[in-house]
């Protein structure tokens, strides 16, 4: 629900674009984006603090009240299964990040990441200027982006769900195949001379990408490490990942330049080949695990 909550975002953007940019500019955007911000801002006071976090700082009053509200609500008038107490694992310090086998783990956080904001903000975010190389005006090429992005929703649900019906990893590896090869089929045609081929293909590569975003923004990066370093972990994971969000526009402006559609697609398959390997070599599957079994396992 939270991806699907936080991709919407993309075609309610698109059809905004579609329906203020040709009468009014860019600019009315940006205010949209702006009060849009300040409800974040006024919003992100009521979030809770996580209760394995309060423990672990010795605030077991505050986890406490926490833990019985969310069982309260989970319970839904009901009963609860009985606690289950998990084995104890060695608690690990942020110097473990540079050792095995955390090590990897940051090399798998960090290169997912990477790649999914590289398709986004370098493939994604210019579907509306890569329609514009081709020949379509900014109405078409902005009505065509809309199409794509309700490939977004439709990724979301399918992550959704897979994620949780045959695994995280599987469903990574298995979205990455998808856009490798529509990819390598939606670089060989053009909008402005085959349209249905364009939509029908980039619709399933969208859905790949979104598939991918579901699982790896907020639920299979987080799950590969330990609550003593979570945070730090992963907020270093995303540096990196946003790192890339920085670069891609500048590489992507010269492989266009250059190679046109067909060279920004094929940096996007590299980077999902390398995702595929990194993950299948050392992404571990947090699939019906405990956080304390997920700590300790090997894939």
């Amino acid at each position: 629900m939270m991806a699907f909550l936080v991709v919407a975002g993309f075609p309610a953007t698109a059809l905004l674009g579609y329906l203020i940019i040709p009468a009014w500019g860019w600019r009315p955007m940006f205010v949209i984006a702006g009060v849009g911000s300040l409800i974040v801002w006024y919003l992100r006071k009521n979030l809770p603090e996580s209760p394995r976090w309060l423990e672990s700082q010795g605030r077991t009053a505050e986890a406490e009240s926490l833990m019985q509200a969310i069982e309260k609500e989970s319970a839904g008038g009901g009963t609860l299964p009985p606690l289950m107490v998990p084995a104890p694992v060695p608690k690990v310090a942020a110097s473990d990040m540079l050792k095995p086998p955390l090590l990897q783990r940051m090399i798998v956080g960090s290169w997912v990441l990477i790649t999914i904001n590289t398709l986004i903000f370098g493939f994604v975010i210019f579907l509306p200027q890569f329609f514009l190389r081709q020949g379509l005006t900014i109405a078409n090429s902005l009505a065509y982006t809309l199409v794509l992005s309700a490939g977004s929703l439709v990724g979301c649900v399918v992550g959704a769900y897979l994620s949780d019906a045959i695994g995280r990893r599987s469903s990574i590896i298995g979205a990455s195949i998808v856009t490798i090869v529509s990819g390598y089929i939606y670089a060989r045609f053009d909008a402005s001379a085959d349209p249905a081929i364009v939509l029908s293909v980039g619709f399933v590569l969208i859905v790949a990408i979104y598939v991918q975003t579901a699982i790896l923004f907020g639920v299979y990066t987080p799950e590969l490490f330990p609550t003593e370093i979570r945070l730090r972990a992963n907020g270093i994971c995303n540096t990196l990942g946003r790192g890339a969000t920085v670069v891609s526009p500048f590489i992507v402006g010269a492989l266009m330049a250059s190679y046109k559609l067909p060279g920004v697609v094929w940096l996007m398959i590299a980077l999902v080949v390398v995702q595929i390997v990194v993950v299948w070599a050392w992404g571990v599957e947090p699939r019906n695990r405990g956080l304390e079994e997920v700590a300790t396992a090997r894939v």
